[in-house]
């Protein structure tokens, strides 16, 4: 028996909550049929039966799901993500070494490559054998560097969940990350910038980096791009400073000066024209669908805006996220939640679960304004987000009772953690999202929340308060 990305991603729901098999089937986007499959191949595994009592045995078992890890074998996706990382820092592989390495036959992997030739063709690049030395992926660098920068996103998405031979490969770019300063070179190209600080776009930042890093002697004459002239102060400054780093060639350079024009805040509406459209049109079915009047604001605009931006990629490149609903909550919130959601799914035909939700929880916090909660005397906590826009968790802080007023939390990305943790010790790490903590030593002091926020969640800070 294969255990795959599948079953871990139902033990991390399981290890959450218990599920029914549609509720899971909803959460990963995959059918009931495949989900009722892999909850047999659990229940063999756990040598438990029922998703009950997995998810007892998952929950009161201390790194269950860690050890279960080293079994993970190896989804054709996973193999075809596996071999585009060999490419990034290869010019030449060898399928006969790869085959050996996760273990199947040399046929398995050329179907998996036979598979990525639509994603190849969209950067006019194409794999060709090399007689006796293995195969090679011909095409322009420029065409390279774009395509291993989106697949790069996506891997990153689905680190939590890919098999442990990923794993060498996640900590060469941390010894990247530290030995170029990465983090350093990315905070401080948003400081010289109006760009939005948000993780899909310190993903882009990220990947740019790392592959600008490892392609650094794979040279062609596209890369020597003219650099286009700005006017703009900050423009300049931030050209200068790019140019200092020596790591990024004129290529890299543009896209990043074209990136930072493009998702400036200040303007962003006005450089994004038909996403706006698309925002209003959606709002404009959701107040027909719902019946109630949705006060249309720029902020509202920009929070849809930037999901559906992000979506668009996923969509490109087949990538789902999932999110883990919080099924204990009140009938009060569910009716609301539940009618917002069917609507979206209506509209959009298909919605990853954390798409879904993240648009449901934004007109929900329009729509249904409930009483916020006072919890008094909190301070010195982290809310640790990830790819939630930083406006939606400052709300979700508002729903459990957390003033940004009173400056009782701060707000820090994934990607900040670490340094954060070096100059600060908070009395509590909270999250809306589904992260992996575990490198950070602060499980005493985690606190996770799911969508939709209720009027229960504030239970969970009661160790954190004298009273509620």
């Amino acid at each position: 028996m294969n255990v795959t990305s599948i079953h871990f991603k139902i033990m991390y729901c399981l290890r959450r909550n218990v599920y029914s098999v549609s509720e899971l089937a909803e959460i990963l986007n995959i059918s009931e049929f495949k989900v009722k499959r892999h909850i047999k191949d659990l229940e063999y595994l756990l040598e438990e039966e029922s998703i009950e009592n997995i998810h007892s045995k998952i929950s009161q078992t201390p790194n269950i799901i860690e050890k279960m890890r080293r079994k993970q074998s190896f989804t054709p996706e996973e193999r075809q993500m596996y071999i585009i990382l060999k490419f990034l820092k290869l010019d030449i592989i060898n399928l006969s070494l790869i085959s050996e390495e996760i273990g199947i036959t040399r046929r398995t992997l050329t179907n998996d490559l036979n598979d990525i030739k639509d994603n190849l063709e969209k950067f006019n690049l194409e794999i060709k054998n090399l007689a006796r030395y293995g195969i090679f992926l011909e095409g322009k660098e420029v065409d390279k560097r774009s395509f291993f920068k989106l697949f790069l996103i996506k891997i990153f998405i689905e680190q939590k969940y890919l098999p442990p031979m990923f794993d060498k490969k996640f900590r060469e770019f941390e010894i990247l990350k530290k030995r170029y300063d990465v983090y350093t070179i990315i905070k401080r190209i948003f400081n010289l910038t109006d760009i939005r600080n948000n993780s899909f776009v310190f993903l882009n930042l990220e990947a740019i980096s790392y592959i600008s890093i490892l392609r650094k002697y794979y040279n062609d004459e596209t890369l020597d791009e003219v650099i286009e002239n700005n006017d703009e102060t900050n423009l300049k400054k931030l050209l200068e400073f790019l140019k200092e780093t020596s790591i990024y060639s004129n290529f890299e350079i543009n896209t990043i000066i074209n990136l930072s024009k493009i998702r400036k805040k200040s303007n962003f509406l006005e450089l994004n024209p038909e996403k706006k459209a698309e925002a209003e049109k959606l709002i404009e079915y959701m107040e027909k669908n719902l019946k109630r009047e949705i006060r249309v604001t720029s902020e509202l605009l920009e929070r849809i805006m930037y999901i559906t931006i992000v979506r668009d990629y996923k969509e490109k490149f087949n990538i789902d996220e999932f999110y883990i609903f919080n099924n204990a909550i009140g009938k009060a919130y569910m009716a609301p939640y539940k009618e917002i959601a069917e609507l979206l799914k209506k509209y959009f035909g298909h919605l990853d679960s954390f798409d879904l939700a993240n648009l449901t929880m934004t007109f929900l916090s329009m729509v249904y304004l409930d009483t916020k909660k006072n919890i008094e005397n909190l301070i010195e906590i982290a809310v640790v987000y990830n790819f939630l826009h930083k406006k939606l968790v400052k709300d979700l802080c508002e729903d459990i009772g957390l003033r940004s007023d009173k400056n009782s939390y701060e707000l820090v990305s994934i990607f900040d953690l670490e340094e954060f943790l070096k100059e600060n010790n908070p009395k509590a790490v909270i999250t809306f999202e589904d992260l992996d903590f575990s490198r950070y030593n602060v499980e005493d002091k985690l606190i996770e929340f799911n969508f939709p926020i209720t009027k229960y969640d504030k239970l969970k800070l009661k160790p954190l308060i004298e009273e509620i």
